[in-house]
């Protein structure tokens, strides 16, 4: 049994670590919280993916657990 925090179709919200930083000079655009939803989660390297929607497509984010 994993002991990870979600399970696949999960959905929860987070900053996108490429926008967390604000070091680009929009960081009042880009440090906005994206709903995502678990759509892998691999427990023998724990970690989980995370698919989300942007206006420029779809991206993903990869969580330790």
């Amino acid at each position: 049994m994993s002991d990870c925090p979600y399970e696949i179709s999960d959905k929860f919200r987070f900053i996108p670590t490429c926008n967390a930083e604000n070091t680009n000079g929009f960081g009042e655009f880009l440090r906005v919280e994206v709903t995502g939803t678990v759509e892998r989660i691999h427990e023998a390297h724990r970690w989980y993916r995370a698919r989300y929607d942007t206006p420029q497509g779809v991206q993903h984010e990869t969580f330790k657990y």
